[in-house]
């Protein structure tokens, strides 16, 4: 009897700051491909994350970004017109689809990206022509930025039209979605909470040095962590200051934040692509609130300093909750000034690692709950 074809997944992931969703989303198909071909639909900055595998195939989207200033879009790569750009994404999607899909799954959608919600309509629209009523699966982080009511409310809704299981981000004993998401309970029927997806546990443990890694993480917001952390470098002369920018920082301004240093123990490099190594090498990591930085940090059993991006509460919430569980330490802007933030490197050295285990299994467990739904095996 021939062996049955594999079960064929499109995915679709828009970023629009960072490299957080993307990255997510490639741990969960790394983990999808075992049992099932997937196509990725991308979108966001150009980034050297990917996948060689013969049963993946990925579209990267003319890139379009949010303007905060003005509410719209805009076009980084060329300044083209916007309904240009929209218009070649659309011909694109419609050129790289294939007559057959078993079920689709959206970063984020629709809890996120409902700005972008013509083109994935038009692309639902697509995919049923053309392989009729299919499952659609999202996995969504688990800290929501608190919405107005009626905004939860439209959320709700499009889950319980279109969404057959939203896959959460979290160890629910750490976080589950009803402390940041108003109305989940409406949806509890629908909500498997996967453990946080985190990198494959490290293989071999190097020797912790007297090393401090601050982390920008993927976008390029935190400069201000980065300049805390060389003045008190300059206080600490004993330990070694590894200072990683983001993907997104331009030569120009690491060269500005170079002039800065005052002292022989600061080495700053760009994105570093062996992050996780890095962390195992040092004693203490310093970063910000992003959902994989933390779970690298706590992956690879590092004391942890973290500071949250300012322009919207995710990442102090998960922070603040991270905290109560003992998980790392938190900083506020107020503790970046050199001997502030002195005494607080000092002071989470002294302090024990914590022993509490956190569920980071998410990918696997995405991965296996999708191929159960797909083969008849769960509702």
């Amino acid at each position: 009897m021939p062996e049955a074809s594999p079960k064929r997944i499109l995915y679709y992931c828009q970023s629009l700051v960072g490299i957080g969703h993307l990255t997510c989303s490639l741990r969960i198909i790394q983990e999808l491909l075992g049992h099932a071909e997937v196509d990725l639909i991308q979108g966001g900055l150009e980034t050297t994350q990917g996948i060689e595998h013969p049963r993946f195939r990925n579209l990267r989207l003319p890139t379009l970004l949010h303007d905060s200033d003005s509410g719209g879009f805009y076009d980084p790569d060329q300044g083209r017109d916007v309904d240009v750009v929209w218009a070649e994404r659309a011909a694109a999607i419609q050129g790289f689809l294939r007559d057959r899909y078993d079920a689709i799954v959206f970063e984020f959608y629709p809890f996120g990206r409902r700005r972008f919600k013509d083109e994935i309509k038009a692309l639902l629209t697509a995919v049923k022509s053309r392989s009729g009523p299919v499952p659609v699966f999202t996995s969504v982080r688990e800290v929501l930025v608190p919405r107005a009511l009626e905004n939860d409310r439209r959320m709700v809704e499009s889950v319980k039209k279109l969404i057959h299981t939203v896959f959460v981000r979290s160890d629910p004993e750490v976080i589950h979605l009803r402390e940041t998401f108003s109305l989940a309970h409406e949806i509890e029927d629908r909500l498997v909470h996967t453990g946080y997806i985190s990198p494959p546990s490290p293989s071999a443990w190097p020797e912790r040095k007297q090393q401090v890694l601050v982390s920008q993480g993927g976008g390029n917001v935190g400069r201000e962590l980065l300049e805390g952390a060389i003045g008190a470098a300059a206080l600490m002369p004993h330990l070694h200051f590894l200072l990683a920018t983001g993907s997104r920082t331009t030569p120009a301004e690491l060269d500005a934040l170079r002039a800065t240093v005052r002292s022989a123990n600061v080495e700053i490099r760009p994105f570093l692509p062996n992050f996780q190594h890095c962390l195992m090498e040092s004693a203490l990591s310093i970063s910000m609130g992003g959902d994989n930085t933390l779970m690298d940090v706590l992956a690879t059993r590092t004391r942890g300093l973290a500071y949250p991006y300012q322009a919207n509460p995710e990442q102090g919430i998960r922070i603040g909750k991270f905290a109560a569980k003992g998980l790392l330490h938190a900083l506020a802007p107020e503790d970046l000034v050199p001997q502030r933030l002195k005494d607080r490197i000092e002071a989470v050295l002294q302090a024990p690692y914590p022993t509490r285990m956190v569920a980071m299994n998410g990918a696997v467990v995405t991965s296996e709950h999708i191929r159960a739904v797909l083969a008849g095996e769960r509702p």
